[in-house]
């Protein structure tokens, strides 16, 4: 007797013997027998058809020049499909295709096109050698003295909205992999750091690669200006847990637009080759001609006119009659005022997608070079463009005002996925560097190690009583840190004398980016013999949603004014060696819980209780370095600065107040439990409303309602044009103190606030202070080099030109105006305005400032 065999329908063939012999063994059922075979064949054979279909097999190979050189980012197009991928850096490709027969078709910038046909059946090695292109200059007739490439260019340009406006939405797929390598640093730092140096040579092991990324993504976009970018797979070198930030929005530069902007880069936008009115700010000469696929090519070199014009240097490539752009070799330099980087190539590739009617990128590769205080290095980031889709159908209220969305488990594929998907291979640089840095991750990912490298980090030094200790436990995510003495903010001040402050902070972190923080301060007067102090916990519990809750409580020496416009260092010294002493302070003991919540997106929810004592302190300290004796120092109170009497009695205030950030169709990035706001081409508007209520003990009581409405806006070469518009008026003003008032951030020292466009140059700390109702103008416009760039030598140092105006109003002043001009970017962060002001007992003032230059 045979062997007792259990039956399985999960076994193929016991299912198969199984409903065999139940067909047999019933009489009269053959008919049934007959469909059940039949069905059976026809699975077998759509099972069969299937898996020959998904069976894929790898072209690969190398692509160089004719002298042997590598071709590194060329395109590889399989025609008549979307199919395609780059070579690496070291010319090598690898495309998966299923079996078939195929044309191949290969191309870089500058060299003609090879198209090869190809029978897949197995994995197949094909190395192609490409010829430069042979630019006939024979038949090209020069009329007027006029070279022939502005002839082409007018065709381009005229063709230029009709181009821009051909794809009304699309959807594509696109791959991308960023590299930054680290060439040299300074030898001063790394002595700093105890690397060994040997001669000129430095240390291997501070220098190569630095960053490696890798990410998949599939975009969609509609006109107007509707985008969205789904990234559904990411790799970082040495980091498992991070997501890449490619993204191919950055990347994908329109040359038919007028503007190109790279934020990134630049805080104005660069002029297209074929931009309306090009012929101002470029020359063009034809290199010459070719023919590819029966059509004519044209070789233009572009020249900018000036050298500091934020304009492109290179070759565009325009093809005869169409006058589309076929593809673009373009660079910019340090002289178009670029920051971080020194030169920064981009090259695009443009292929057909749809017939011969559509072209878009299928290729873009950018590289660049930097060189900063020693530093220098390069790098590039390569994008592979595929499976367009033109004019697809979008899902009602697909976009939205998401327009990137990270999926949860992007960074969750392993090395077989990218093995298997990664459509450029790598190279062996980027293969050391995954080994290297993965292998180092996981050894340095343990506790073990990590308790290590804190115990060293952790060890308590001399030096820390002057800079400052941090305890670290990395595992378990926690920082503690305390101040030293020089960053212990050692100041003066007439009310305090030397006063000195200690800050400590704890911090705890959590995988989803939750956070707690808990910090303190200790700070003590030595003229007034005053201790005073703060505590406050700050958790962020939800960040997808901004959400933060946050208890204080304090027993501090602070300024009237909650914007604090007067500098403790800058007021230091004034006191000691000019006899003024602007700084108005109080003592404010209060408890105070607020919180912070996006409602819904774009609608931010700020909420503050607070329950405070206020009592007045006066001036104990007369000391100075400089004695003017025709200076004595002002009281402690702002109201009335040459006496002491007037100084108000103490008094408890209990105070809500709520306020609305609404920001209209407010544009967000999604990552795994974290949401990036970007903002929106709408003004932001503040509505708020403050309530002191006279309970508990407390006398104040007043209600305030206020508005404020601001916006930057981008004027392409013009500049950027930014205002703050801000007004308040008192419901009820039954009892209020002085610091209860609306105060305006005034200046009366040459040191300018830093806080541009929210303060005033001229106007005093206090004299202007309301309690009724008020109205605030804030604009300035920065014309990034927009003037100056047309003035011979200055436009070589690069200095930018900004005006701005600021007003107010209220029942103390009816009408203050302040006029600005200013000059920034002096050593790259300095700024010096001079101010012109009316309204002040119906005189005119002036003044200079000093300043850091600020960005909006």
């Amino acid at each position: 007797m045979p062997p007792y065999k259990r039956f399985s329908p999960h076994n193929s063939s016991d299912y198969l013997a199984f409903n065999l012999a139940v067909c047999n063994f019933l009489p009269g059922l053959s008919v049934l027998r007959y469909m059940f075979n039949r069905i059976l064949l026809c699975v077998f054979l759509s099972v069969c058809s299937t898996l020959a279909f998904s069976q894929s097999f790898t072209l690969s190979g190398k692509i160089s020049d004719d002298k042997k050189n590598t071709m590194p980012f060329a395109s590889i197009l399989v025609k008549g499909s979307g199919t395609g991928t780059n070579s690496n850096a070291d010319g090598y490709y690898s495309l998966k295709l299923p079996p078939g027969t195929y044309e191949i078709i290969f191309q870089y910038v500058g060299y003609k096109k090879e198209v090869r046909k190809v029978e897949i059946s197995a994995d197949a090695k094909l190395d192609i050698v490409m010829q430069s292109e042979a630019y006939e200059l024979k038949e090209i007739v020069f009329k007027e003295g006029e070279d022939p490439a502005y002839a082409v260019i007018r065709q381009a340009i005229k063709k230029r909205k009709y181009y821009l406006g051909l794809v009304n939405a699309y959807t594509c797929k696109a791959y991308i992999k960023g590299l930054q390598r680290l060439k040299d640093y300074p030898k001063s730092l790394g002595k700093l750091l105890n690397v060994s140096a040997n001669g000129d040579k430095l240390d291997s092991s501070m220098l190569g690669v630095i960053y490696l990324s890798e990410s998949e993504s599939k975009y969609h976009y509609r006109k107007p200006n509707d985008e969205k970018e789904i990234m559904y797979s990411s790799k970082v070198s040495g980091d498992n847990k991070a997501f890449s930030f490619n993204q191919l929005s950055d990347m994908k530069f329109n040359f038919y637009e007028n503007l190109v902007y790279i934020d990134a880069l630049s805080d104005r936008p660069f002029i297209s080759p074929i931009n309306e009115n090009a012929f101002l700010s470029y020359r063009y000469h034809l290199l010459g001609t070719i023919y590819e696929d029966g059509k004519m090519i044209n070789k233009i070199e572009v020249l900018p006119k000036r050298k500091t014009d934020p304009c492109f240097h290179g070759v565009i490539y325009i093809q005869e009659n169409t006058w589309r752009i076929h593809s673009a070799d373009m660079f910019l330099t340090k002289d178009a005022k670029i920051d971080f980087v020194d030169t920064l190539k981009i090259r695009q590739m443009h292929a057909p997608v749809k017939g011969d009617s559509i072209w878009m990128p299928v290729g873009m590769n950018f590289g660049f070079y930097f060189k900063f205080l020693g530093f220098k290095g390069d790098g590039y980031y390569n994008a592979v463009i595929s499976d367009y889709e033109i004019n697809p159908t979008f899902p009602k209220r697909f976009f939205k005002n998401e327009i990137l969305k990270v999926e949860e488990e992007a960074n969750k594929k392993d090395t077989a996925y990218w093995k298997e998907n990664r459509p450029i291979p790598l190279t062996q640089e980027e293969l050391d560097d995954y080994h290297k840095k993965d292998s180092i991750s996981a050894k340095h990912g343990t506790r073990a190690y990590k308790d290590s490298v804190d115990k060293r980090a952790n060890r308590f030094k001399i030096s820390s009583l002057l800079t400052g200790y941090n305890y670290q436990n990395t595992y378990r995510k926690i920082h503690f840190g305390t101040s030293g003495i020089l960053n212990s903010g050692i100041q003066y001040n007439t009310v305090e004398g030397v006063n000195a402050g200690m800050n400590f902070n704890f911090q705890k972190e959590y995988e989803d980016f939750r956070e707690h923080n808990v910090s303190a301060t200790a700070h003590y007067g030595a003229s007034n013999y005053l201790w005073g102090g703060s505590l406050r916990w700050d958790y962020t519990q939800k960040p997808e949603k901004f959400r933060r809750i946050a208890l204080s409580a304090q027993s501090l020496v602070q300024q009237y004014s909650s914007f604090a416009p007067v500098s403790p260092l800058v007021n230091t010294a004034y006191t000691l060696f000019l006899n003024q002493n602007y700084l108005k302070l109080y003592k404010k003991s209060s408890v105070m819980a607020s919180i912070r919540e996006e409602l819904v997106n774009g609608l931010m929810f700020y909420g503050n209780m607070e329950y405070a004592e206020r009592d007045p302190v006066r001036n104990t300290s007369p000391y100075l370095i400089l004695d003017d004796t025709n200076k004595l120092f002002t009281s402690n109170d702002p109201q009335r600065v040459y006496t002491d009497d007037s100084l108000f009695s103490s008094n408890n205030a209990f105070i809500v107040d709520v306020t609305f950030r609404i920001r209209f169709k407010q544009k967000y990035y999604t990552l795994p439990h974290r949401k990036i706001n970007t903002g929106s081409k709408y003004p932001n508007i503040f509505v708020g409303y403050k309530k002191a209520i006279p309970a508990l003990g407390a006398k104040a009581d007043y209600d305030v309602a206020l508005i404020s409405i601001e916006d930057d806006i981008r004027l392409g070469l013009f500049g950027t044009f930014a205002y703050r518009l801000k007004g308040a008026y008192f419901l009820n003003n039954k009892k209020m103190y002085f610091m209860d008032y609306r105060h305006f951030t005034g200046n009366q020292t040459i040191i300018a606030n830093g806080d541009y466009l929210n303060s005033f140059k001229l106007l005093p700390y206090y004299t202007y202070s309301t309690k009724e109702y008020y109205g605030e103008v804030h604009a300035e416009h920065h014309f990034n080099g927009f003037i100056f760039n047309k003035i011979p030598l200055i436009k070589k140092t690069k200095l930018q030109e900004v005006a701005g105006f600021h007003a107010l109003f209220n029942d103390r002043i009816s009408n203050y105006y302040e006029i600005n001009f200013a000059i920034e970017n002096i050593f790259k962060v300095m700024r010096v305005d001079y101010v012109l002001g009316y309204g002040i007992g119906g005189k005119v003032t002036n003044g200079i400032l000093l300043g850091f230059t600020t960005q909006f």
